[in-house]
């Protein structure tokens, strides 16, 4: 396999991007093209990864936001590549990074550490009034970038 390219999107990559999270039932809500990091083989996107600032109960924080890898390139290690090169870009930016997502063991091997229901109500608001919230899908975990 030819080399895979890691890079910052822009505003052209708007409709890769989208086609590639609709494979996974993922919108854009929210979202600028230039919150994702792609990952790029001869011209095409095969993943992709948004990191967003997000603010709750007035406490600022980051957070890793619809990740996908093309169905043809999972397990080719282009998820972990997406996520330690996002983790490199927050540099200065240190603090808890956090994930809701539906897939923990990817993150725990990445050093994510999961989280109590209590503290996920504590990031993020949108989950304290959700009629879903006991039997929550999507579980939460947080990286911490303090050593």
């Amino acid at each position: 396999m030819k080399e895979i390219c890691i890079r910052k999107a822009s505003k052209s990559d708007l409709l890769a991007i989208q086609r590639l999270l609709s494979t996974y039932f993922l919108d854009m809500e929210g979202l600028e093209p230039e919150n994702f990091m792609l990952a790029e083989l001869d011209g095409n996107i095969v993943g992709c990864v948004a990191l967003i600032k997000s603010k709750s109960h007035g406490k600022d924080f980051l957070e890793i936001h619809s990740i996908a890898v093309h169905p043809n390139f999972r397990g080719k290690r282009i998820g972990t590549r997406l996520v330690n090169y996002l983790l490199t870009t927050i540099g200065d930016q240190c603090c808890d990074l956090y994930v809701r997502t539906t897939a923990p063991i990817f993150f725990e091997k990445l050093n994510f550490k999961k989280i109590e229901n209590s503290e996920k109500l504590s990031v993020w608001e949108d989950c304290e009034n959700c009629e879903h919230f006991e039997k929550c899908t999507q579980h939460a975990l947080k990286y911490s970038c303090k050593h």
